[in-house]
């Protein structure tokens, strides 16, 4: 090798080791360089809220606390007076309860109607995708467990491993029954029940209206231990003012209130609250001309948009679990009308739900 060639390679060597650093140094820059901007990233993203459960994603357990606003606020009540009922027999009925977002609903055991209707029922609750409560019979029904055993394997067959709400009896205080008996009942029958249903949770006392001597016998003595509680809130009767009707929504933060410090008193700790049936006036009915009473309330727009509004505010400011307006079809205040309109308040419903939770 000559001294030319020599002289060529001493002079790259250094060149080479040269350009060997700068990689390096470049290589260590470039990961501190993305570890900063991951970092920077990670910090920014908040972890996403636990949903409340649907029958789309299925949940094992009722939750005991809450800090947002629950979709379950936007429930209503099924009528299943008759077979003709529109939600079992309408499916535009159906997709007009998807489009105001009806989340949760109620669904009524009546004595007088066959099993196969009940069913259909609970199919077309299924349908629209949301989460259905049963009312079992209770304690005024003299054969509860055997027809409440079969209302339960009904709701196994449709619902399988489903989440499903049981209500023990509707308003058994206002039909009078003790709260004493009902806690006996609840201790006799609900064990047998809870064994039954496939992913059942037991709510009770459903009360007419806001009872605390009623609660707190209740919590005293209940066992098992109810996942929930429940009672019916109305704020005036169809006479009433329309102002009477909107001040008496006070009335529900009161009673919220109070049962979580009965909760608190009793138990240790606070259950998630429902309102299982909720309305401006409970003695509102359709007459024979098949109009509600003319109380200048019902058909007024002003009034029905108003009132809702502040009834589901004030249900999700006192962060309720779950609420079902009285009733979606076939009552004097319904969310969709006969001809498969929706009413004022079902209107409002579907504004506030866009509003309140999406």
């Amino acid at each position: 090798m000559n001294n030319e060639m020599r002289s060529i390679r001493f002079f790259r060597r250094p060149i080479f080791i040269l350009l060997a650093v700068l990689l390096i140094l470049l290589v260590i820059g470039g990961v501190v360089v993305v570890n900063g901007i991951t970092t920077g990233r990670q910090t920014k993203i908040s972890p996403q809220p636990t949903s409340v459960p649907t029958q789309n994603r299925s949940a094992s357990s009722t939750p005991t606390t809450q800090t947002k606003t629950s979709p379950l606020l936007f429930g209503t009540n099924l009528g299943l007076f008759t077979a003709d009922d529109q939600v079992v027999t309408s499916v535009t009925t159906r997709a007009l309860m998807q489009q105001i977002h009806i989340r949760i609903v109620r669904i009524p055991t009546r004595r007088n109607l066959p099993d196969a209707l009940e069913v259909q029922a609970e199919q077309a609750v299924k349908s629209i995708g949301a989460i259905p409560l049963v009312v079992l019979n209770g304690l005024r029904d003299p054969n509860a467990l055997a027809d409440d055993t079969r209302m339960i394997q009904n709701s196994n067959s449709v619902f399988g491993d489903s989440l499903v709400y049981y209500e023990f009896g509707n308003e058994d205080d206002w039909n009078g029954i003790t709260i004493s008996r009902y806690t006996q009942g609840w201790n006799t029958l609900v064990p047998q029940f809870k064994r039954l249903a496939r992913n059942g949770k037991f709510i009770g006392p459903v009360s007419y209206q806001y009872d605390h001597g009623n609660l707190s016998t209740f919590l005293q003595g209940a066992n098992p231990r109810p996942d929930a509680i429940s009672w019916h809130e109305y704020t005036c009767s169809y006479k009433d003012p329309a102002a009477d009707c909107l001040a008496h929504l006070g009335g529900w933060t009161a009673h919220v209130s109070d049962a979580r410090a009965v909760m608190q008193t009793t138990l240790g700790t606070t259950l998630p609250i429902m309102i299982t049936e909720w309305n401006y006036a409970a003695d509102q009915s359709t007459q024979n001309n098949g109009l509600p009473i003319d109380d200048g309330k019902y058909n007024n727009v002003s009034f029905m948009t108003t009132w809702t509004t502040e009834a589901l505010h004030t249900l999700a400011a006192n962060r309720v679990f779950a609420s079902m307006q009285y009733s979606v079809t076939n009552t004097a205040l319904p969310l969709i009308a006969y001809d498969n309109t929706l009413t004022t308040q079902g209107m409002a419903f579907q504004t506030l739900y866009q509003a309140m939770i999406t």
